[in-house]
């Protein structure tokens, strides 16, 4: 993602294929439950350092960038809180002053769905 892509897709609404999460210290927990939607589905963005105020999103950034995108990728690729290694492209973007995080998390194979959190298949989720 880049940071006009970004800017157009704050001026729209969240969607089934983005999600914005302001995580700025650590990786929000429902940021696994989308994880799984987007990979149960057609895949998508989910994006970190993003608030929403009055109905609009702004940028309010990421103030631990490091600790938050080796904390977020650890998990998708450790095997352990996912059913299966999620490869998530990532995209560091500097706005305003402000560090952006983007992980496009794609679709998984028909093979490993439903994927799913905590060994729980009742803990799967699609994105509609």
């Amino acid at each position: 993602m880049t940071l006009d892509e970004l800017r157009q897709r704050l001026s729209e609404i969240e969607w089934r294929d983005i999600e914005f999460k302001k995580a700025q210290r650590g990786v929000p927990h429902e940021a696994y439950s989308t994880v799984s939607a987007f990979a149960n589905t057609g895949g998508g963005h989910i994006v970190f350092g993003i608030g929403q105020a009055n109905g609009q999103f702004e940028i309010v950034g990421v103030l631990e960038p490091d600790k938050v995108q080796n904390d977020f990728l650890s998990v998708l690729r450790g095997g352990e809180k996912l059913s299966c290694i999620i490869s998530a492209e990532e995209s560091c973007i500097t706005a305003d002053g402000k560090t952006v995080l983007a992980f496009f998390i794609p679709e998984s194979r028909r093979d490993l769905k439903p994927v799913h959190l905590n060994r729980e298949l009742r803990e799967s989720f699609i994105r509609r």
